[in-house]
């Protein structure tokens, strides 16, 4: 056992230890960085705190007749889906053979449907349990070994049929099927040509529309015209264009979010003949990212986007008022988990900073808020560290947009710094509650998060100037939220540490190898080493998403687009690491698979690298086990304290 791991070990026996005397405060190695010796930091909160889900319930769902409410629990050990009546204190628990991710009411409120997997493989399977049966247990629905199902309709005067695509005739493309569960029928609404990448489905549950990736990486959407289909609308892989909710049989219009002529993606009214546009909603500053629609009725609820701060556009004023009530307290997220049929109760899940997510019960007419669940680091709020949206510019003129954590207690001067680098990496950082970024807050580091070229939510353009930037510009833009936090005074530039998951760990090799003066210390969780084998590994059924990647990084099947990834892989530059390694990785991933690590720590190793190498065989791209998650913050504690100088727990 290495020192680290060792470490972890004390760690984790020490918060049983905590958490069988319920003490209020763990004992702490202190800080040994000059700006934390003498900071007035907050009592250091447990590690199990910030992942306490053993003690918390989430999802909480209410039923299409208003009178029921689900929500998901652990139950001997693993998430399981309980239930009551609203009028009723008694709660039932479904019985599941494992841990279950999400799950929701059925349209006659008296099944619930569920979804899990295997251990990380992302095969998701489809379960239904009857609530009024003795033995209420989950059962199986989609039990096809090594397939992928994907949820697409429900009929909300159809109890138990679902529209859901699969790819059991082939594992690269989804067919999409009609399941009528109660009858125990499967029968094919559309086989897939091919080259059908998704499909928009009409209230009635017929094919309205199919978005079709062409060879050249751009991709066109078609509608049915006679016994053939139609281009609507064409794009690149910078475009956006999809149908929202289901609109009524027949409607020749559809709402959508579209960037179609505009840099920024907004919410639109499409004319299913034409393809011509009528914007609804848009944000100046940012992409409408999220829209919210009657499933019934096909209304507009509520849409959303996030320039800097969560921004919701509200349709509903029985919504306005549930947002004004919780606006009281500052910035946050509110979604609406769900709603009766009636529109007269719904479930709320609002996201703050500095208290997570919390779960209420909204009386949509009297305006009545209860809540239903809050997680145990909502009782330390105080404690933690605001989240506060930071702008500057790159060094070619772009400006990028991401988010500081200053840790509490400090003056925020020459403070060691964690670069937390987002994974995708089309995707995006985004303002709310972290917990990892707070459990590194509390121990005394500031948090930096940066937009980098690439991410979504800022418009095509930003999106564009990632073309062929990977380990370059938007590597660079990493670099500059660096120096802009240096430059500023609030960071020590000898004690910075790169973090990321995914191309977060892609990133966080990069800066070990590319630029390895700037960091000094990198942790790696599920990160691609190498790009040629991340193409090349890419599981089957991305074969129909692949436009934006060909576009972005390149084609493995070209000679020239083959060794620019080779130019751009980690992997080839391991003689330039000079810092020590944290590298963390699922056994079963299936976007980065194991190899990248594997790799990377074998050839570090072999030069006398210090590495650090955590593997968890029930894992994939997402590390979920509360066990595990516990054992990767305490790894992560104990080796930003050994390198940057903050503070730890200790064991016994």
């Amino acid at each position: 056992m290495n020192s680290l791991l060792g470490a972890v070990v004390a760690i984790l026996m020490a918060v049983s230890v905590v958490a069988a005397a319920q003490a209020d405060q763990p004992a702490q190695r202190p800080a040994t960085h000059p700006s934390l010796v003498d900071a007035d930091l907050p009592p250091l909160i447990p590690l199990e705190t910030f992942f306490s889900t053993r003690t918390e319930s989430w999802n909480h769902r209410v039923s299409p007749d208003g009178e029921r409410l689900l929500w998901i629990a652990l139950h001997d050990g693993r998430p399981a889906v309980h239930f009551r009546d609203l009028d009723a204190d008694a709660v039932h628990v479904i019985a599941a053979d494992r841990a279950v991710r999400w799950a929701y009411w059925a349209a006659d409120s008296r099944h619930v449907t569920a979804w899990w997997d295997d251990a990380g493989d992302e095969n998701y399977h489809f379960l239904v349990a009857d609530t009024e049966t003795e033995a209420m247990r989950f059962e199986d629905r989609t039990p096809f070994p090594g397939v992928k199902v994907r949820f697409q309709q429900w009929f909300p005067d159809e109890p138990l049929v679902y529209l859901l695509s699969d790819n059991r005739r082939d594992r690269a493309l989804f067919d999409l099927y009609r399941y009528d569960f109660a009858r125990g029928t499967r029968d094919l609404v559309m086989e897939n040509p091919g080259d059908v990448a998704s499909f928009a489905t009409d209230a009635s549950g017929k094919v309205i529309g199919v978005r079709r990736l062409l060879a050249n990486s751009d991709w066109v959407f078609e509608v049915p015209d006679g016994d053939g289909w139609r281009t609507l609308v064409r794009g690149t892989p910078e475009d956006e264009f999809r149908i929202t909710g289901r609109p009524p049989a027949g409607q020749d219009w559809a709402y959508g979010i579209s960037n179609l002529g505009r840099d920024k993606k907004a919410l639109v009214k499409v004319d299913l003949v034409t393809g011509a546009e009528e914007v609804v909603h848009a944000d100046p500053a940012a992409d409408v990212t999220s829209v919210d629609i009657e499933s019934e009725t096909y209304e507009l609820v509520a849409a959303w986007s996030e320039p800097d701060l969560p921004s919701m556009k509200i349709f509903r004023e029985e919504v306005r008022a549930v947002a004004d009530h919780f606006a009281q307290d500052g910035p946050h997220w509110l979604s609406i988990h769900s709603r009766s049929r009636d529109f007269t109760i719904a479930t709320v899940q609002v996201v703050r900073d500095r208290t997570g997510p919390t779960y209420h019960l909204v009386d949509l007419v009297r305006g009545k808020v209860t809540p239903l669940a809050a997680p145990r680091i909502a009782d330390h709020a105080d404690q933690l560290s605001p989240v506060v949206p930071v702008r500057f510019p790159a060094r070619d003129g772009l400006t990028l947009n991401g988010y500081l954590t200053v840790p509490t207690g400090t003056d925020g001067r020459d403070l060691p710094m964690v670069l937390a680098v987002h994974g995708g990496p089309f995707w995006r950082d985004s303002w709310g509650y972290h917990d990892y970024d707070q459990l590194m807050a509390n121990r005394g580091y500031a948090v930096l998060r940066v937009n980098y070229r690439g991410s979504t939510g800022y418009g095509r353009a930003f999106l564009a100037a990632a073309e062929k930037q990977f380990a370059a510009a938007m590597h660079d833009d990493l670099i500059d939220g660096v120096n802009w936090a240096v430059e500023n005074g609030i960071v020590d530039p000898d004690k910075i540490a790169i973090y990321g998951r995914s191309y977060g760990g892609y990133a966080t090799l990069v800066g070990l190898t590319f630029t390895p003066e700037v960091f000094a210390a990198g942790i790696n969780v599920v990160g691609v080493a190498d790009l040629e084998l991340a193409m090349e590994k890419a599981p089957p059924y991305w074969r129909n998403w692949m436009g934006r990647w060909h576009k972005y990084l390149g084609r493995i099947d070209n000679p020239e687009d083959r060794a620019h990834m080779r130019e751009r892989s980690p992997i080839h530059y391991v003689e330039r690491i000079v810092r020590p390694m944290l590298v963390v990785h699922g056994a079963n991933d299936v976007r980065v698979t194991r190899d990248h690590s594997d790799l990377i720590v074998e050839s570090a190793r072999a030069k006398g690298l210090d590495v650090d190498y955590i593997v968890f065989e029930d894992e994939g791209h997402a590390i979920r086990r509360w066990e595990n998650r516990m054992t990767l913050a305490a790894a992560i504690e104990q080796f930003l304290a050994k390198h940057l100088g903050g503070r730890a727990s200790v064991g016994p």
